[in-house]
């Protein structure tokens, strides 16, 4: 059996579609699609259920996917062992510079680390926008960034509700116009907010301008401006804005992109425990409030 094609479609039943397994194998959909129809031919059972957007797995392809985890898994062990050049030198990964993920974050690198002794981390945090500039030019192998669920849909690990933060006790000024204190630079978040905004038929002014999200929480706290964040970056001195003072903000989540060559063996990897990580934590944050939910 062509372990290529294993890889393919753990990747597919991952992320829920062949466009999104195409894009992180770097690869075109088509071959994606072919490879999983040649697997299926090999093994005479339908892996996968194709809807328009989304697919999903049969019962043999559930019964499939553990044991091409595990087959994965192996391979990648023993490249480390036979080949150990393979998973020494340094992974350069991107990370958007949301302050909490990073709790998140080191402990898949932790996990990572006691796995590949050898390699060393180099962690760039910024923008998305900025991160996708980084892996076109090749100066980072992997990025986690932000996206919109609603149009990403696949691969998305995490999503997390933006909310307005200012504050405590802000008012609305009396003219009507929003003051916004942004991250410089290409901010997605500002993008939103502003947008949003102007779809209520509101105004607003970018008031301060800083070139690291805790300055911006600064500002926010000594109620010079409100300002755009996901809902765990609140903090203390901070307040979410009520949402009948100011408009509903959509979810945004947390996707992994490597660049446009085929990613190095300790780059899969440590992609695969990250996307682990954020993937069990997000099962367990749904089972908690689905457990106090029950209870209320």
């Amino acid at each position: 059996m062509d372990i290529a094609l294993l890889r393919t479609f753990a990747s597919v039943a991952s992320l829920g579609s062949f466009s999104g397994a195409a894009q992180r194998l770097n690869m075109t959909q088509s071959t994606a699609s072919q490879q999983i129809a040649r697997l299926e031919e090999h093994l005479g059972k339908q892996l996968l259920v194709r809807t328009t957007r989304k697919c999903r797995l049969t019962h043999a392809g559930e019964e499939l996917l553990a044991r091409a985890n595990a087959v994965l898994m192996l391979i990648d062990e023993m490249e480390s062992t036979f080949r150990p050049e393979l998973s020494v030198g340094t992974v350069v990964v991107g990370v958007v510079d949301d302050t909490y993920l990073f709790s998140s974050l080191t402990r898949a690198f932790a996990k990572f680390v006691a796995r590949r002794p050898n390699v060393n981390i180099e962690i760039r945090a910024g923008m998305s926008a900025d991160l996708s500039r980084e892996l076109k030019a090749r100066n980072i192998e992997l990025a986690l960034m932000r996206v919109e669920p609603t149009i990403e849909g696949s691969g998305v690990l995490q999503a997390s509700q933006l909310v307005w933060i200012s504050a405590p006790g802000w008012e609305l000024p009396e003219n009507g116009v929003v003051p916004l204190a942004v991250v410089s630079g290409t901010c997605s978040y500002h993008k939103i907010a502003v947008e949003s905004l102007k779809r209520s038929g509101m105004q607003s002014r970018r008031v301060v301008t800083c070139s690291s999200l805790e300055g911006v929480l600064e500002v926010v706290r000594a109620g010079l401006a409100v300002s755009v964040v996901p809902q765990g970056e609140v903090r203390s001195g901070i307040q979410i804005v009520e949402s009948k003072r100011l408009p509903r903000l959509p979810e945004t989540g947390l996707k992994i992109f490597f660049g446009d060559e085929e990613p190095s063996v300790a780059a899969r990897q440590l992609g695969s425990v990250i996307e682990q990580v954020l993937q069990d934590q997000g099962k367990a944050k749904t089972a908690i409030l689905r457990g106090a939910r029950q209870r209320n």
